[in-house]
């Protein structure tokens, strides 16, 4: 009796790993296959995408960002940073194509920086508390 428990933990063990590690390679596969096709994404909105990474030792997502023209201003980002963010969070909870990830309490690191001077002007990070 014992040793059949102790297979079937195994064996539910080798399969939790197993998924783990595939949803560990979709993630790494997804953010590397964007980035490739599709970085740096033209501006649109004062923003482009520079490139989309994945951390397999902390399972984060990062997003790097460009903005430009009007809102590519220190007094600008100060006053609507709350906003922003806010507005990047109901953009990840919103978000279905990420279900699986956020299931999986991924997290999701965004960069911003400025054209004019290359400074990082936003840097947040989600995790499941905050998505969920």
């Amino acid at each position: 009796m014992k040793k059949k428990i102790l297979v079937l933990a195994f064996a539910a063990l080798s399969l939790t790993s197993c998924h783990r590690t595939n949803l560990e390679d979709l993630a790494a596969k997804s953010a590397s296959d964007y980035t490739e096709r599709y970085c740096p994404t033209p501006f649109v909105d004062s923003q482009r995408t520079d490139s989309v990474s994945f951390d397999r030792a902390t399972h984060t997502f990062g997003y790097y960002y460009t903005i430009s023209g009007k809102i590519d201003d220190p007094m600008v980002i100060a006053k609507g940073q709350k906003q922003i963010i806010s507005s990047i969070l109901n953009s990840l909870k919103e978000n279905t194509s990420m279900k699986e990830f956020k299931q999986a309490a991924y997290n999701f690191h965004y960069v911003f920086r400025s054209q004019k001077t290359g400074n990082v002007v936003i840097d947040k990070t989600f995790t499941k508390k905050d998505y969920k």
